[in-house]
This record gives C-alpha cells, sequence and structure tokens, in this order.
C-alpha cells in the first residue's frame, strides 16, 4: 500500500513517548529461521528516491540521523497503533518533524505497508498521482527514512522536507545627523584643523537639502544647492558666508560616511580645510547633507 500527502504549515501537537524499541531505523523479524530475503536500507532507498528526482531535474533530497529518527516514529505508530496520520496518539507527521528541531516550510510523506521487497518503491509511487507529486516535488531538500524490514516484505515509511525560508529584514539604520556631525569634528581634529562650530542658518540650509534628496531618492550632484541660496529668504546666507556642501548617500556608519569623504576628490577639505569654521550636519536613510562655511 502507498501514501502520499502534502501539508503546509503546521501546529503543535503534544508528543507522546511511542516506539521506543525503534531504535536504529530498521526492524527486523525473524521466522523459524527461513532464509531472508535480502533486507532493504535507508541508503538505498534514497538512492532510488535521488535517480528518479534527479531524472525528472530535480535537486537530490539528503537524509540526517534526527530526521530518520523522526520517520521512524511516524513508522511505529503506524504499524502498531494503524495511526496514519498521527491522531491516535499525537504523533503527526509535523510533531516528528518539530520533534527533530527542523523547522519545515512544507513536509510531505511516502509510505509502503508489507510491500514485497522484489518490486521496486519507486515505481509504486510513480503509479499514483498523489505520492508521485510528493515524490517529484521540486521544492523538497531533506529527508527521513524509516525501514521495517520482514521475510518477504518490508515497510518504509519516508518524510521529505523543505526548510523554511528566513527572511532577513534590511538593515535598521540607527544614526542621523549629531553621529555623523560628531565623527566629522572628531576627523577634523585628528588632521590638525579646528573642529566646525554650528550656526542655526546653515543648519536650515542642510535640513532643505536633505529633504529634497529624500523626496528625489538620489544624490542629485549638486544641483539643487545654489537655487536653495537664491531663495530670497535665505539669500542673506550666501551673502553671509562662504558656503559650500557636501553630500553622501548610502554607506552603513557615519565613520564609512566620513571615510567616503576623505577618499573621494574635492570632498576632503570638509575634514581637512583649515578655512571652515562654521558648519551643520543633517543625515537620515544613509542620506548625509553637510554644509561647511567660513
Amino acid at each position: 500500500m502507498g501514501i502520499g500527502l502534502l501539508v503546509y504549515g503546521f501546529r503543535t501537537i503534544p508528543f507522546k513517548d511511542i516506539g521506543n524499541g525503534l531504535t536504529r531505523g530498521s526492524i527486523y523479524v525473524e521466522r523459524n529461521n527461513t532464509p531472508f530475503l535480502p533486507d532493504w536500507s535507508a541508503d538505498a532507498v534514497l538512492t532510488k528516491i535521488n535517480a528518479v528526482r534527479e531524472g525528472a531535474g530535480f535537486s537530490k533530497v539528503k537524509t540526517s540521523e534526527k530526521l530518520n529518527q523522526a520517520a521512524l516514529g511516524r513508522l511505529s505508530v503506524i504499524l502498531t497503533e494503524r495511526d496514519y496520520e498521527g491522531a491516535t496518539t499525537g504523533l503527526t507527521r509535523e510533531v516528528a518533524t518539530k520533534n527533530a528541531g527542523y523547522d519545515a516550510n512544507l513536509i510531505g510523506d511516502l509510505l509502503l505497508v508489507d510491500f514485497f521487497k522484489t518490486n521496486d518503491p519507486v515505481a509504486d509511487w510513480q503509479a499514483n498521482d498523489i505520492t508521485k507529486g510528493t515524490l517529484l516535488h521540486p521544492d523538497f531538500r531533506d529527508a527521513g527514512i524509516a525501514i521495517k524490514n520482514d521475510q518477504d516484505k518490508v515497510s518504509v515509511y519516508v518524510l521529505l522536507l523543505s526548510p523554511r525560508k528566513i527572511v532577513v529584514g534590511p538593515k535598521k539604520i540607527t544614526w542621523g545627523g549629531p553621529d555623523l556631525w560628531e565623527v566629522v569634528n572628531g576627523r577634523r581634529i585628528e588632521m590638525g584643523v579646528n573642529p566646525l562650530r554650528q550656526r542655526d542658518e546653515l543648519c536650515t540650509v542642510a535640513s532643505i537639502r536633505l529633504n529634497e534628496l529624500l523626496e528625489l531618492g538620489k544624490l542629485d550632484g549638486h544641483a539643487g544647492f545654489v537655487p536653495v541660496l537664491d531663495r530670497p529668504d535665505l539669500k542673506w546666507i550666501s551673502e553671509k558666508y562662504n558656503l559650500s556642501e557636501f553630500l553622501a548617500q548610502g554607506y552603513s556608519s557615519p565613520l564609512e560616511t566620513v571615510q567616503a569623504w576623505e577618499n573621494t576628490l574635492g570632498h576632503k577639505a570638509l575634514l581637512a580645510g583649515g578655512e571652515y569654521v562654521w558648519g551643520c550636519v543633517y543625515a537620515q536613510n544613509t542620506f548625509s547633507v553637510a554644509i561647511a562655511a567660513y
């Protein structure tokens, strides 16, 4: 008999201590000292499964001891309790998988009970649309296999699984203008020039320019700098100071931003230019605007 099922997601069900007598992935039963047909092994079944998967253009699956033990627990309750779904014992394939420490996105299983050893398990599974779909599902990467060998028959249970994908969110940007201002002035001191002193009017320019860049979603090559200084309400600032603008975007920390300025032609003056006396820095979401003036 062949059975194959798929399930997406699962809930936790209390584990019952079943099948403690099954310890090595195989169970042997001897009858009147009659010679056995060759016993099946988990490796042999895995080889057959992977051969047909590769032939169909899908990736191989690999087993682990923990998943083999999970499969063994399931085979035990199926054979001893006829609990094919785990509803009686509580040992569903989801619980067995979770107890093995495997975080599954997709779980499938294949079953043969009292199957003649001379027959081909893969051919049996391929003869049914459901079991064939399980056997050849493209997402499966891992497996657990348990076998009970009798004299001329065998029972096999196979877990097939795909791991849950861990989605890593974008790295949260936790630094801003004050952090960058501190690093800029620290580097100026290291380079032997005076730290910049902040001026509110310069912060007004830096704030406007940062908002323009954030709205644009990219650096503008200083295209917006002169138009801001030419605004009637801000023109007095450019008449009072000689101003320079320094832009950066995409760096993960204030230090990386300052290093980029230091290593870029024309921007090093922000850090080494002793002529600059005043300044202000605004930064958000890796966009940085530094205004320096004398």
